[in-house]
Parts: C-alpha cells; structure tokens; sequence
C-alpha cells in the first residue's frame, strides 16, 4: 500500500490519539493564541483600568448556576484577576439564584489561597431573595444585607466602609445567564450606575440592544470572551486554554481532510493513468 492510499485510510483510532493530544495540552500549558478583541469586551477592560485603586470599589453580582458551565464561569475568574491585579476591591452578591454565593466562594478559594484577605479586599454578601424589588432596595440601601455569608456583620467589613447605596460603587458588573433588564431598570436608568454585564454566549444578542443604546458599556459573552479579556490582561488562563484546545482540535480536523483529498486525488490520477 503506498503512501497515498495510506492518507486515505488512516485508523480512525490515531485520529483520536492525535485528538487526545492536541487537545490535551493547551489545557495543561495555555498557550494564548492571539485573538481578535471584540470592542464590547475591551469596553469592560477600559473601564476597570481607569478605575483608582485607592478609591474605587466594585459590586458584581454573581446570577448563575453550575448548570450553566463554563461558558458562564470563566468570564467573572478573568475579571476578578484583572481587579486583583489592579488592586481594586469589590464586593459581590447574588439576586438571580441562590446558586451564586457558591459560585463565589469558588472564586473568593482560590484568592484567599494565594494570600488575599476577606473582608479587606473582597466580601461576600450572598443571597438575596425578591429579583427586581431586592436589586432596587440593596441599590438604595447596601446595608440592607445585615451580615455576609461568613455571618460577619455588613457594616463592619472594611471592603463596606463608604458604601451606603448603590451609587457609592464605581462600577457594577452583573454576570447571569439571561438578560441585564432588572438592573437597567431599577439601577441604570434611575441611578446613572456605569453597568456592564457577562452571560453565555447565547444571550449576548438579546443584550447587544443595550450596548448600543449606553445603558450597557460593556458585554462579555462566554468562554470566547473570557478568553480575549485573559489575553488584554496579558494572563492567559482558563478561556485562553479552551479557546486553545478547540483552535487545535479544529486544525487537526482540516490538517486530517486536507491529507485524505489530497490522497483520493492523488490515488485517482494514478488508476486513470494505469487504466488509459
């Protein structure tokens, strides 16, 4: 058999090692494949780095659930980094599933784990039940929340001191699997609250209404987004590495097409040859 017909018939079970490979280590070592950066999500980058770290908090709130995957999770880790990088303190809570506070001890874990202190550079509040109507009474009174998740008391953890409502946070990030409406209803609008949001990819067309309109300055949408704003960071992290992982499989998978019609060519031409 020569090498030709070879192409044409490679054991499918290679393909799959080769797979297994190229997949593989992209996750292990991020590589950081340059990305082209959608400017929804430079946006968010702009913002928190003209934020002052010695004056300025955040609030995120944190509305998924571990159903959503990592398309929902990957995006709040990066820019959580970026903030930790910059030295910006934030405060996070969860109005959309009782789901979120758990997803943000996933984070809070690792960051207490490489020497950040709770309470001082970040906190908690966990959940709070109501939607639309606990959105509009913690933006107006953010000691609503009497205590945090760790049952310490709101008004005196030191990342709280100067919040009294909403608008005493520099910027708001909500990060869901739905829409921002609650928020742009109760906070932007009336409050003027610079407001940006992360959600699954599929969501991101129903929100990109907003961002044209100003009421959203920013959207991040999955792990592709993750992934660009790692990049802006000059971090690749988990985004990066699946971003990665799937430029690679889909390479093998062309590199693998291209050698098996390259093959069948290259075999026909030769048996219309022998045959005239």
């Amino acid at each position: 058999m020569d090498l030709m017909t070879r192409l044409q018939n490679v054991d499918s079970r290679v393909i799959y090692v080769i797979l297994l490979i190229a997949l593989s280590l992209p996750l292990l070592f991020p590589m950081g494949i340059p990305m082209q950066v959608d400017p929804m999500v430079r946006a968010v980058y702009d913002i928190i780095e003209g934020l002052d770290p010695e004056t300025d908090k955040v609030l995120l709130s944190i509305d998924y659930s571990p159903g959503a995957g990592l398309d929902a999770e990957v995006s709040p880790v990066a820019v959580v980094e970026h903030l930790t990088q910059r030295g910006i303190k934030w405060v996070a809570i969860s109005f959309g599933t009782p789901d979120g506070p758990m997803m943000t001890n996933r984070i809070i874990d690792s960051l207490e784990q490489r020497g950040y202190e709770y309470g001082k550079d970040f906190a908690n509040l966990g959940y709070m039940a109501g939607e639309e109507n606990a959105i509009r009474l913690f933006a107006l009174d953010c000691l609503s929340v009497p205590t945090d998740v760790r049952g310490n008391r709101t008004a005196d953890l030191p990342v709280m001191q100067g919040i009294k409502n909403v608008k005493d946070f520099a910027f708001v990030m909500q990060f869901s699997m739905s829409g921002p409406e609650m928020w742009i209803r109760q906070v932007v609008d009336p409050m003027g609250v610079p407001f940006a949001t992360g959600t699954v990819t599929v969501s991101v067309p129903a929100i990109i209404p907003y961002y044209h309109s100003g009421q959203v300055k920013g959207i991040m949408g999955g792990v592709s987004s993750a992934a660009q704003y790692e990049l802006l960071c000059n971090n690749p992290g988990r985004g990066a590495s699946l971003m990665d992982a799937q430029s690679m499989g889909h390479l093998i998978i062309i590199l693998f097409i291209v050698l098996g019609n390259i093959g069948y060519f290259m075999t026909k031409d030769k048996k219309q040859s022998a045959g005239s």
